[in-house]
């Protein structure tokens, strides 16, 4: 997991990994604010962009989740969110494994979970050996919407 945000993250890009430092070059030239909520490309085989708005909800209504395939960033672009996450480790099962059909498996309980307070301009990497229980709310529900990045693990390999 990385945690930073758009304001300081130049000064750290160089331990970034390279489709990540790529990601964020393409987030900070992409207008978000006049893409409608969905799917879009993001310029490169194996990236794409999601826009999501939602409604932040209590952490105890939202499920645990990891992705196979798929590293995350998850970059608040209005509102606020509370990002829970934790490593992988064995003694967490998983209770809904979609990794096949959708690239993602849902856990049950979590050990040794961090909370993360995120508001716009922030941003959070997950990569496939965290846990994240995203969409969280930190006082109450309130509008959120916020951009995420999919990156496919092939990227990583290159």
């Amino acid at each position: 997991m990385i945690y930073s945000d758009l304001t300081n993250w130049q000064k750290e890009r160089l331990t970034f990994p390279e489709p990540v430092r790529r990601a964020l070059d393409r987030l900070q030239q992409t207008d978000l604010d006049v893409l409608p909520a969905g799917r879009h490309d993001f310029g490169e085989q194996g990236m794409f962009l999601l826009i999501n708005e939602v409604t932040t909800q209590d952490k105890s209504k939202v499920r645990p989740e990891t992705h196979k395939l798929h590293t995350d960033i998850q970059l608040v672009l209005t509102g606020q969110e509370r990002m829970c996450v934790a490593k992988i480790s064995e003694d967490q099962a998983i209770t809904d494994n979609r990794y096949e059909t959708q690239d993602i498996a849902f856990y049950e309980h979590i050990h040794n979970e961090n909370q993360i307070d995120m508001v716009p301009g922030d941003f959070i990497v997950l990569f496939p050996t965290d846990i994240h229980r995203p969409n969280c709310s930190i006082t109450e529900d309130l509008p959120l919407r916020k951009a995420v990045v999919k990156i496919h693990q092939d990227l990583f390999e290159k």
